[in-house]
């Protein structure tokens, strides 16, 4: 999934003015990202709470309720005149690009919509454990969204940050479709682990927010972090190579270790048991090791100017002021794998709380951190101190969730023993 923007980055470097299709696209993308973060947790909520027809329809119905505010809102954004002005307010960026911004809002509008949508059935999916199937779509988001934009670059008829935007949507669109048909007819036949028996009811505000409202926050702080390093670096000398500079490295950031995002949904559904814990971490262990030296391999290498020159086609200048941001890629993993495993223990107890808080601490500690350092260094290289801030927030939420998620483990191993103890003693 996070191949599109690497995607999408690679069609805009071969587009008219690069540099300001890249920072364009990536601050209107950042502030849609940020914006529908709330409908990413969903998943996960259909994962564990949806275990029957009517769980799922009054989950759904709340979520839908989120997505129509969104959806008006980004839309309203996107017509009004005075839009790309609270861009600009907002991220510090320059008229040109905060104009390209808002166009990038109005084409990707109908996101919102069809999130809940595609997550809803590939919670089913993955309920039924064949998650091949959410594999199988994201590839046909992919080729559609390549086929679109390296298909039109070349007739620029529009410019490249509104193209790239447009791929992405007709992309999810596609992936939507796809989901409904295959999920569609596993429900039909009531295929297996779907549903459960007995354990299906009505599903409260009360309780769908205890479970997804923590996440929700964590998801928007999380997401939040774009815009808001963006917020940093248009307050540098040079506001739109900074943009464009981290635009172009944190799509690689995200790449280079998501496969590791599938440690927290492969938590949540076989981490049922306390032993199952020790299994998933040493998984993780070895996985992401072999990530930090797939990254290093790219990014310490000759691999990396190949890259940087046949892939992305960007210009010498680009080329030197990504490259140092590039030589911390592969601690990355780290991070990311140990935070995605303690959240998916801590979802598959239904102690979401922490996860909530530690992504506030983050977003708050970049924020202070960031902010001052610009404005009496304002001469820094962005994309350099955009990722070292990133980087540097996400370990201390992974410190917090990962402290917690072994107090929990530790509780829910003592909680075992007792109950294995009680039949005896009777």
């Amino acid at each position: 999934m996070t191949l599109a923007a690497p995607i999408i980055n690679s069609g805009l470097g071969r587009s008219s003015n690069p540099e300001i299709q890249i920072a364009g696209y990536a601050v209107g993308f950042g502030i849609l990202v940020f914006f529908n973060s709330p409908l990413f947790p969903f998943l996960q909520a259909v994962a564990v709470q949806g275990v029957g027809p009517v769980s799922r329809r009054q989950i759904f119905s709340k979520i839908m309720v989120f997505a129509v505010a969104l959806f008006i809102l980004e839309l309203t954004l996107a017509l009004h005149p005075g839009g790309k002005d609270i861009i600009a307010w907002l991220m510090g960026s320059t008229p040109e690009v905060s104009a390209l911004a808002q166009k990038v809002f109005l084409v990707q509008s109908p996101i919102p919509l069809l999130l809940p949508i595609r997550s809803l059935f590939s919670g089913v999916v993955m309920r039924h454990h064949n998650t091949w199937i959410i594999s199988q779509a994201t590839g046909l988001r992919l080729a559609l969204l390549s086929s679109i934009i390296f298909g039109s670059l070349a007739f620029g008829h529009m410019p490249g940050a509104v193209l790239g935007a447009s791929s992405l949507t007709f992309g999810i669109l596609t992936e939507t479709i796809y989901m409904v048909l295959r999920a569609g007819k596993l429900l039909r036949r009531n295929a297996s682990r779907i549903n459960e028996p007995g354990a299906d009811g009505p599903v409260s505000w009360a309780v769908f927010f205890a479970f997804i409202g923590p996440l929700m926050v964590n998801a928007v702080t999380w997401s939040s972090l774009r815009p808001l390093l963006n917020a940093v670096l248009g307050r540098t000398v040079d506001p739109d190579l900074a943009q464009a500079g981290f635009g172009f490295v944190f799509p690689l950031l995200v790449l280079f270790a998501s496969p590791l995002w599938a440690l927290q949904s492969t938590t949540v559904v076989l981490s049922k048991r306390h032993q199952d814990l020790p299994r998933m971490v040493r998984f993780a262990w070895v996985t992401i090791s072999f990530f930090v030296v797939g990254i290093a391999l790219i990014v310490w290498t000759p691999l990396r100017m190949w890259l940087l020159n046949s892939v992305y086609d960007l210009g010498p200048e680009m080329i030197l002021y990504v490259t140092p941001a590039l030589f911390i890629l592969p601690y990355q993993p780290i991070t990311l794998g140990v935070r995605t495993v303690s959240q998916g223990f801590l979802m598959a107890q239904q102690q979401t709380v922490i996860i909530g808080y530690a992504s506030m601490i983050k977003v708050l500690v970049v924020a202070l951190i960031g902010f001052p350092l610009v404005h009496f260094h304002p001469e820094v290289n962005g994309a350099l101190l955009a990722t070292l801030l990133m980087m540097g927030g996400e370990t201390l939420e992974s410190c917090l969730v990962a402290m917690t998620c072994f107090r929990a483990f530790k509780r829910a191993g003592q909680l075992e023993s007792k109950m294995e103890l009680e039949p005896e003693a009777a």
